[in-house]
């Protein structure tokens, strides 16, 4: 959907401009869903999108670095 790529994507923008480089911290993580709920996705998702995103990148700037392959993550969570 469209729609989700969008707004993850605003998403992932929003949250790039907060995190810190080292890892993927606990404040990264609440940043990551709280902009993921507040793009009006359900928690479920937002959980689930987080889970295989910290899962396959070590930290934030290696996820967005490889933001090509958010798609391919998100409809993995929409199953």
């Amino acid at each position: 959907n469209m729609k989700i790529t969008t707004q993850i994507i605003v998403t992932s923008i929003i949250f790039s401009l907060t995190t810190s480089c080292g890892g993927w911290s606990n404040k990264d993580k609440e940043i990551y869903l709280t902009e993921c709920k507040r793009a009006k996705l359900d928690s479920v998702f937002c959980d689930c999108s987080l889970e295989k995103i910290v899962e396959k990148y070590t930290n934030f700037e290696e996820a967005m670095r490889n933001e090509e392959e958010f798609p391919e993550i998100l409809i993995s969570c929409k199953k």
